[in-house]
This record gives structure tokens, sequence and C-alpha cells, in this order.
């Protein structure tokens, strides 16, 4: 004996559509298709995942479309963007958030080839979106070396739209290791490249040159990075001398992050991948202080009123004073495996998924 659920059991989900990114589109996605997907009104805003063969190389699909917008009701897709193209380092894995920037719906995109792009947040015009502003996060004369030894990064972090400003770190696949990373306010009412340099040739500083995937200035070919006029960093943090001795030290330093922002109070919170977590203003980019956890994380960090939570790869989630003021964790709880997620709250219930178990956590009932 079975049972056939049909669409008239309304205790049963039921499919309203799908759609086969990979057949329809072209795309080909290295290692998985993964990222939230988002909306604004009724238009969906999907990141593919298109990137690299197996060789990483190479992208086998290089016209298919990275970012993709549809009609959340039917499916339909009313336009895609292949920008990132041939200059996918690895995949991209990114998700979208949209805003209200000044009265304009933005969704913005961070790229394989480790720009962010932002767009109208709209159903486009025959097919295609309004680009708003593209930005470069990584130095010009960054390098992509395979296997992550060299200095160029691609997004996996979630910009975070937050009172008019936009935030990014980059990273690379956890798999690559540790190395040198970059944490990004940036102005997102301006418009066209809004880097914060150009890549130019020295001898004709007035011919911008296209980006390229591995390496956008070589300076032994006589290309050069100049300062651009349309920058809109508001502020960019890579290192700081805490201490003031002179030196960067390990814990002085942004390193490759996976992880998206958290905002409270004008206070930013960000892990990067070597364990480090930092506390900066976001609106000066000023470091207040960084933490060593001695365990590298993955996940983001979670502000629940006055208190911040962040797990690591060593199983312990600790929690930290909503403070400008440099201080210890007020506690550090083992979990009894490796939290690579982010912890969630809903409904005063505290949840925290680790390698193999689920915990649901919640205060003792009055």
């Amino acid at each position: 004996m079975y049972i056939v659920t049909t669409p008239d059991d309304k205790l049963e989900a039921d499919t309203v559509w799908s759609f086969d990114m990979m057949k329809e589109l072209g795309v080909s996605q290295h290692n998985m298709c993964s990222c939230s997907v988002t909306y604004w009104g009724d238009v969906l805003f999907v990141n593919t995942s298109n990137g690299v063969d197996e060789s990483h190389l190479n992208s086998p699909s290089p016209n298919a479309p990275s970012f993709i917008a549809m009609n959340k009701d039917t499916g339909e897709v009313l336009w895609t963007d292949k920008s990132p193209g041939v200059n996918i380092l690895h995949g991209q894995w990114s998700s979208p958030t949209v805003g209200l920037i000044q009265g304009q719906p933005q969704v913005v995109f961070a790229g394989g080839d480790g720009w962010v792009y932002s767009f109208r947040a709209d159903a486009g015009k025959n097919g295609s979106p309004e680009l708003l502003w593209k930005f470069d996060a990584n130095p010009k004369e960054s390098k992509w070396v395979l296997g992550g030894r060299g200095t160029r990064n691609n997004i996996i972090a979630t910009p975070v739209i937050h009172d008019g400003l936009v935030y990014v770190a980059v990273g690379q696949d956890p798999e690559h290791g540790e190395g040198v990373g970059h944490l990004w306010c940036i102005n997102p009412t301006k418009k066209g490249d809004v880097s914060p340099q150009l890549a130019v040739h020295v001898k004709d500083r007035t011919q911008v040159i296209a980006p390229r995937r591995l390496q956008a200035v070589e300076p032994e070919k006589g290309e050069v990075a100049i300062d651009n006029p349309n920058s809109a960093v508001i502020w960019h943090y890579s290192e700081f001398d805490q201490n003031g001795d002179g030196e960067i030290d390990f814990e002085e330093q942004m390193h490759r992050s996976c992880g998206t922002v958290a905002i409270k109070n004008d206070l930013l919170y960000i892990a990067d991948f070597s364990g480090l977590f930092h506390c900066l203003d976001a609106k000066s980019g000023k470091v207040h202080w960084t933490y060593d956890m001695l365990g590298q994380a993955w996940g983001s960090p979670l502000i629940v009123e006055n208190h911040v939570y962040i797990g690591d790869e060593d199983g312990d989630v600790s929690v930290f004073e909503l403070t400008a003021e440099p201080h210890e964790p007020i506690s550090e709880i083992s979990m009894g495996n490796s939290v690579y997620s982010t912890p969630i709250v809903a409904n005063n219930v505290l949840y925290i998924g680790n390698r193999t178990h689920l915990f649901a956590i919640e205060s003792p009932k009055k």
C-alpha cells in the first residue's frame, strides 16, 4: 500500500515551478550551485554559481550567465548577466543582497572575478539589467595562483547594505588555506567603475586596461595602477598597527574571510579564516580590537541584543559584549564538534549547527 499526494492535500508542500540552469542557460557550476536567493517585489535574484572546470584553469561556459533575475511566481527568466565571463577565478557562491539606496532599489552581486556588481533591482529591459556600478575588490597587482598561493581573491561572503553603505570582504575556498584579505566599505551612490584604482599603461594613462583573470596590472609589461578619481571607497581595512609599535603583527591584519559582516550601533564585526575576530567602527573603519580565537572561522557573527556570537572550527562558540572596548569573550561554549555555520535566533531560541548535530537552545522559562 502507498499514499499518493495530490495538490488537494493542504498539509503537503507543492512544487510551484522549477528551473534547470544547466540545461536552460548552459551554466557549469564548480563544486556546487550554492547561494541564497533574494527578491525585490516580484523579481527573484540568483547567483548561478557558474565556474571553472576540474582543471581549475578554464571556464567551460564563459558566456553563460552568472547573475539572473526571475519572476518569483512563474520562474520566467527576466534578465541575465555574464559580467565575470572568462575572468571567473574559481566559482561563484556569494548570495546577492537588495537594498533601497536614495530611493532606488539596488541588487548587489559579488562576482567570481573578485568584482562587486550592482544592478537596478527590477525586471530590466529586453532581457538585460541596468548596471549601476562595479568595484574591483582586489589590488590591481594582486595575482591569482592555483591552490590559494597568490594574493588575488574572489568573494564568498554576502555583501551587506547598512545605513546606505555596502560592506564586503574578499576570500577563497577554505581548502585554499589562509592568506591576505581585504574588507571594504563602499559608497553605492556613484556610477560606473568605482574601483579604488584603474589599470593603465605607463606611457598612456588615458586608456584603461580591460580586466584580466590572473593579474590586472603587470609592472614588467609597462603597466601601472593609478588612483581612480571616481572611486567609491569610504574606507578599506587590510592591516592596522593597533599597538603603535611600527610593525604589523599577525593579529593586526585582515585575512581571507568567508564571513559576512554584522553591524549594530555602528560596531562592525567580522571573522576571518585565520581565526581572528575583528571589531571596527562601521562608519570610519577604525579598528577597535581583534581577538584570536585560535581556531579557523568559516561562519558569520550573530548579534543578539548586547551580545555577539561567533563559532569556530575547534567547536567553540565565543560570546562577546557589544562594545568597542577590547575584551576577552565573556563565554566560550564548546559544541563538541566544528561549528562552520552561523548561529541563528528565531522566536527566542538560539540555533547552532555543528558538523554532526543541530542544537536548539532556549533560556529557562520563569
